[in-house]
């Protein structure tokens, strides 16, 4: 073997024996013709010493030493100086004298040096990712997701989940994004393409009586990207036959629990709370509720109606609702961060910001002279004083919920920030089935076609198909989704009334999922499961912005990566052999 122990493993335990490490050069000491350099590799660091009395020759070579060139020391395992211990790491009482040294492998200087990597940009790092993966961070987040997932892997085989791997190249389903497509040489003008999820192969594992079944799937979306979207993702899927949604649920709920105490040491409590859609919009504006903000909306529509003010009056008669948010301790928002905050309202195309400032014994606010006692007492929150403020808008709930989600956040960012390491898990259930698009005039699937209407909704497909409620649910984890899940249709004729609501022609349908109506009518059984981003997981338990940081090799915003140059031209014979011809519009 090169090495006898690693870089972070040795101690006081291991004085006076001899050891080989490997590892890079972290960096370079001359302290009065003694060398000290440390070696590292992703267990830890360990000095190492060497002066001309140890050996000439070799203190002579340590002095050509680089920052990241590849050595391998051979030495003694010495107490370190009183004065130079450094508890604060793993090895840091001892230091190995350098009896043998071999260069590995020399280094180019760095094109950014890894303790600079937070300040580097981020293209750079990009295209020298196997750099960038050598820092501590990345490095941990990425053993990290490693140890979570064989936690995952680990709780679902004891529970009776087979591990089944779905295709890769398959049809093309779309279910919401773009698919990525692969040409076929040996069918000409046929295309498969790249699976969004594994979402019909699930389903039809089920009706094959796996029963429960798991896989960390490798998923592709040809969509616009942001800090927690990447085009090849990956998500921990599972399903599960003869459930309902609580079975789901309290499966998920064990599963991350023991995943996320095993591998980051974080305590979590179960079950996790659940809100319902309609809850969840009406008080906090959003179906992906931050539940450590602990601002929630009010209608105050009521309590308006029989005040003074003239402008609300008319929204109220207009059938407009005034809704708003308390902020407790409001003092550090001062009455510049108010003229701010209503010039963002107005901008957005909001009437302007409806305030009142609560203090012990009086308010302030534009509205002061038109509100009685009783009304003041009834918009105090949680009917007390102390030094709150109160947010309000007026008009129509689609552009007041907008325009209050904005306040929202910008009063977050000066009144509450919510402490590092507090993770906050959230079931939102009980979503519409359907949502009108705007864009296409027609009611589409709110999460996918594929997802059961409530028992009690089915004859709505032919009275009001758009007040049907669905037999989904989200999981939220401070403010984002990580995942969603639902119980599935099993019924081929509900399944036809859904792509016929949402306006899919029967030619298509049978085109695109004849293969799933068909495999319906054979004794499918009640199934359901969930779909959770482990990229996007990982990043928030790792208290990392993006998802980037969780992926070994991720891709730009424009879905490129840096580091091999892809995507990119084919050689002409390939495309001559997939029959494609290639006509990009010359721009002027």
């Amino acid at each position: 073997m090169l090495r006898s122990h690693t870089c972070g493993e040795l101690n006081k335990t291991h004085l006076g024996g001899k050891v080989t490490l490997c590892g890079w050069v972290n960096s370079m000491r001359d302290h009065g013709g003694v060398t000290f350099f440390d070696i590292r590799d992703r267990y830890g660091i360990t000095q190492a010493v060497c002066s001309p009395e140890d050996s000439a020759d070799i203190f002579e070579e340590i002095k050509q030493l680089r920052s990241e060139w590849v050595v391998r020391v051979e030495g003694i395992v010495s107490e370190r100086p009183a004065e130079t211990v450094n508890l604060r790491i793993q090895t840091g009482e001892i230091e190995v004298r350098v009896q043998n040294l071999k260069i590995m492998n020399p280094s180019l200087p760095l094109p950014f040096e890894l303790s600079e990597a937070g300040k580097t940009d981020e293209i750079l790092k990009l295209k020298y990712r196997y750099i960038d993966i050598r820092s501590p961070r990345l490095n941990g987040n990425l053993r990290k997701r490693a140890l979570f997932s064989h936690k995952v892997r680990e709780f679902l085989i004891k529970e009776n989940f087979t591990d089944v791997e779905t295709p890769v190249l398959t049809k093309s389903t779309p279910e919401g994004a773009r698919d990525f497509i692969v040409p076929s040489r040996l069918n000409p003008g046929n295309f498969y393409a790249l699976p969004q999820s594994p979402q019909l192969f699930k389903q039809l594992l089920m009706i094959g009586g796996i029963d429960r079944y798991f896989q960390i799937a490798k998923c592709f979306r040809d969509e616009d990207l942001r800090a927690d979207r990447q085009p090849e993702f990956t998500q921990i899927d599972m399903e599960m036959s003869f459930v309902e949604e609580d079975d789901v649920i309290a499966v998920t709920e064990r599963m991350l629990k023991y995943a996320i105490e095993e591998a980051f040491g974080l305590e979590i409590s179960i079950p996790f709370p659940r809100i319902t859609y309609d809850e969840s919009v009406s008080k906090y504006g959003s179906d992906t509720p931050d539940m450590r903000i602990p601002f929630e909306y009010r209608d105050l529509t009521d309590i308006f109606k029989n005040t003074g003010i003239k402008i609300l009056k008319e929204i109220i008669e207009k059938r407009g609702i005034i809704k708003g948010f308390a902020v407790a301790e409001g003092g550090s928002i001062s009455l510049k961060d108010i003229e701010n905050i209503d010039k963002l309202v107005r901008e957005a195309g909001g009437g302007g910001l409806g305030w009142i400032r609560f203090r012990t014994d009086e308010i302030q606010s534009p509205f002061k002279k038109l509100l009685d006692a009783e009304t003041i007492n009834k918009l105090k929150p949680d009917g007390k004083s102390g030094n709150s403020i109160l947010f309000f808008l007026g008009g129509k709930p689609k552009p007041v919920r907008e325009n209050l989600n904005m306040i929202k956040k910008a009063v977050a960012g000066k009144a509450f920030k919510p402490q590092a390491g507090i993770f906050k898990f959230t079931w939102v259930t009980d979503f519409p089935l359907f949502e009108y698009d705007e864009a296409e005039k027609r009611l589409q699937a709110v999460h996918h076609p594929f997802t059961s209407p409530r028992e009690e909704d089915i004859p709505k497909f032919k009275t009001g198909p758009s007040g049907m409620k669905s037999r989904a649910y989200d999981i939220v984890l401070n403010g984002i989704e990580i995942g969603g899940g639902s119980i599935r249709i099993n019924s081929r004729q509900i399944q036809e009334e859904v792509f016929k609501t949402i306006g899919v022609e029967k030619k298509v349908y049978l085109e695109r999922f004849g293969f799933l109506l068909e495999a319906l009518e054979y004794g499918a059984p009640p199934h359901g499961g969930i779909a959770m981003g482990l990229d996007r997981l990982i990043m928030l338990l790792a208290g990392e912005d993006s998802i980037r940081d969780t992926i070994a090799f991720p891709k730009t915003q424009k879905g490129a990566c840096p580091l091999t140059n892809a995507p990119g031209s084919v050689e002409e014979s390939l495309l001559k052999e997939n029959k494609i011809r290639v006509d990009i519009p010359k721009t002027e």
